[in-house]
């Protein structure tokens, strides 16, 4: 039995459960079990806090620092044009927000800020803040931020009630308290500040479900009801504009909030998280039955990324993984899991088989597209 982390109803068993290893959105294997509760009465749903949560966010997750300009893939046109992720939120961003001229923003759980970087070279007379708790993305900050606006571990005393906007990209699925969380940005907004943040709706990315480290995989309906609990009012929720999570904006109210989501969007979040969860089950025995097909014959692996190692995970000991095929420049000359990462078109020509680390809902669509995996003979095992 656990308690939910937005209403606080008492769930009193796992939805979905699979033994260790669980494996985090940057792809590291925890000695723990993945577990999901789905609450009934918000809609929200939640895995286990994980191992020695502090000490992973201050010196293990370091997100997209392995180059400068790491950064991950958010789509590809049919001409080949790549599309980054903080390109891609910091004109979204920009477009959701109605900033003041020369508004105070804050980057909360800023990491390297690139968005905020982004926005502020579209909008020079913004003036940025950021914070982390974690001190490796301050070298990040140099040059742009200004040392007094910045800050990790925690936040001035004198930042409370002084920011027009705080603005928190994939932040919040990541922590234990997300009301408190919530409550704190509250702290730092002055009356009738905007909060935007953005967070993975896992009815359009079912893998955020299987992520060890995202212990918060939100409804539009706990989302409503985390918010009214911190003192916040809707304003606007996106989940059109980037695919696979919400992008939402909400006010800083002074007076009271009706905390109860809708019965019937409860309701209806409480279902899709019970099939999402279904889904991951099957996944497993369709990729059971696809290791022992191939069992110590050589196979690749398409994406590099989440659902390609959540594959490698449950087949790596069983077939001989000859490539993981990637698209994102950047990943091009790496290695992972000890296996080269190659370009979709240099697949090996002694793979048999191809198993599609991709989300389910476009898998199929970007595999058609691409020739060079339609070799005869290549079996597509797909999840």
């Amino acid at each position: 039995m656990t308690a939910c982390r937005v209403c606080g109803t008492y769930i009193a068993s796992p939805t979905y459960e699979v033994p260790a290893p669980a494996l985090t959105s940057i792809m590291t294997l925890l000695d723990a079990p993945t577990r999901v509760f789905v609450c009934a009465d918000c809609g929200h749903a939640q895995s286990d806090d994980i191992p020695d949560i502090q000490a992973f966010y201050d010196t293990g997750y370091r997100i997209s620092l392995n180059s400068e300009d790491h950064d991950q893939i958010f789509a590809v046109a049919a001409d080949g044009t790549i599309t980054y992720r903080t390109d891609h939120q910091a004109a979204l961003s920009l477009r959701l927000l109605e900033l003041p001229k020369n508004a105070s923003i804050l980057d909360y759980g800023a990491a390297k800020a690139d968005t905020l970087r982004k926005m502020t070279v579209a909008r020079s007379d913004l003036r940025p803040h950021v914070f982390d708790v974690s001190s490796d993305y301050a070298a990040a900050w140099q040059g742009w931020v200004p040392e007094a606006a910045q800050a990790t571990y925690s936040v001035p005393e004198n930042w409370k009630r002084t920011f027009d906007v705080v603005m928190s990209h994939f932040v919040i699925e990541h922590v234990a308290d997300p009301v408190g969380f919530m409550r704190d940005v509250r702290d730092l907004l002055r009356p009738g500040g905007t909060f935007l943040f953005s967070v993975p709706d896992v009815a359009g990315n079912p893998g955020d479900m299987a992520v060890a480290d995202h212990l918060n995989h939100f409804s539009q309906a706990s989302i409503s009801h985390a918010l009214a609990s911190a003192g916040f009012e809707v304003q606007a929720v996106d989940n059109t504009s980037f695919p696979g999570a919400f992008f939402v904006v909400a006010r800083r109210v002074e007076e009271a909030v009706e905390t109860t989501a809708p019965a019937a969007a409860a309701t209806d979040a409480a279902k899709k998280a019970h099939e999402i969860c279904a889904f991951w089950d099957q996944a497993s025995e369709t990729l059971k039955g696809g290791a022992e097909r191939y069992a110590r014959r050589k196979v690749a692996i398409y994406g590099a990324g989440f659902y390609g190692s959540w594959i490698y995970g449950r087949i790596g000991e069983a077939v001989d993984v000859v490539a993981f095929l990637d698209r994102n420049e950047n990943m091009k000359g790496a290695m992972h899991f000890g296996i080269p990462v190659l370009p979709p078109e240099d697949l090996p020509a002694e793979a048999e088989a191809l198993f599609v680390g991709l989300n389910p809902l476009k898998a199929r669509a970007a595999i058609a597209a691409q020739p060079w995996l339609q070799r005869a003979g290549l079996d597509h095992v797909w999840l």
